[in-house]
């Protein structure tokens, strides 16, 4: 065999050069195909255990801020007593349930908040409210409606607690007329503010306080020790919720167990001196408020007292 020549030699090694060349393109894109693939299932795999994790209920957020106490809070977390110009220690004790978004919450309300707190200024009374968060996210919203709203009150207390009464009256007076919408955050932080005289800087650092979910922690704390029946360590009324005695949870929508003890499961709920009373009790048939003056509610409550 006549050896090859020269020229046929060098393009001999050409085509193997380019063979080689197209080779190792051809590794390189199956590299990058193979990165692409692994990266997109790395992806796949956060994405599906981000959505296969739980929900967080509504109102149970973590705060992520500084947490404030109200200053007319009480230290074990289950009430705001409202201020009163004339704070009397010897008093009956009035604790009202109550949940903004509730429909008969905001019946009591306009019937009775004014006459109580005209009580509480006199000091025949001392008003203590359990501000409730049991209907958030009710027909189906995304956003606990019901603690927002409690935040912005305990909001109102730490900036000005002088317009903290008149604020829980504006929002009962605004309540929407179905459960879920709630209240929009132009309501709670603007119209609302300017309703009751909330300026300057109470107003900077109300709106700061809401912005930040300030009293996010202490909402939630009251829910939960209002809702259980957690001893009163300050002794009078034995729980916390303002009863001598625990509740039943009747229909188990509660603790899941019907008859276990339970606190206040339903708004609105009544008690003065840890007697409860019931909306059939300062109300006609026909939802006309039973006691129209100051003097007629307070002999009623005193009765109920000694019952």
């Amino acid at each position: 065999m006549s050896a090859q020549k020269p020229s046929n030699r060098r393009e001999a090694m050409r085509a193997r050069q380019a063979a080689e060349a197209k080779k190792r393109r051809r590794n390189r894109l199956l590299i990058v195909v193979a990165i692409v693939v692994v990266v997109a299932l790395i992806v796949a795999g956060v994405v599906w255990l981000l959505n296969r994790k739980p929900s967080t209920p509504l109102g149970t957020e973590t705060p992520t801020t500084s947490q404030l106490t109200p200053p007319d809070g009480d230290a074990q977390r289950a009430w705001i007593t409202v201020p009163s110009a004339n704070p009397n220690t010897n008093a009956l004790i009035v604790d009202v349930h109550f949940d903004y978004q509730c429909p008969y919450c905001e019946r009591a309300e306009t019937a009775y908040a004014v006459l109580l707190e005209q009580l509480n200024d006199q000091g025949d009374i001392t008003l203590r409210h359990h501000t409730r968060t049991i209907l958030n996210g009710v027909n189906y919203q995304t956003v606990a409606m019901s603690t927002n709203a409690a935040v912005a009150a305990a909001c109102v207390d730490v900036a000005d607690n002088t317009k903290y009464a008149a604020y829980n009256n504006t929002l009962f007076a605004n309540q929407p007329k179905t459960e879920g919408p709630g209240f929009s955050d132009q309501q709670l932080t603007q119209d609302f503010p300017a309703t009751v005289g909330l300026t300057g800087e109470a107003l900077a650092k109300f709106q700061q306080c809401y912005a930040n979910q300030s009293t996010l922690k202490w909402v939630q704390d009251v829910e939960a020790n209002n809702i259980a029946p957690v001893p009163n360590t300050a002794g009078f009324p034995a729980y916390l919720f303002g009863g001598m005695t625990p509740l039943s949870d009747t229909n188990g929508r509660c603790t899941g167990t019907t008859g276990a003890d339970v606190g206040v499961c339903g708004t609105p709920s009544f008690f003065v001196q840890g007697v409860q009373f019931t909306l059939s009790d300062i109300f006609n048939g026909d939802w006309t408020p039973k006691f129209t003056t100051a003097s007629d509610l307070l002999a009623f409550l005193q009765q109920t007292a000694k019952s």
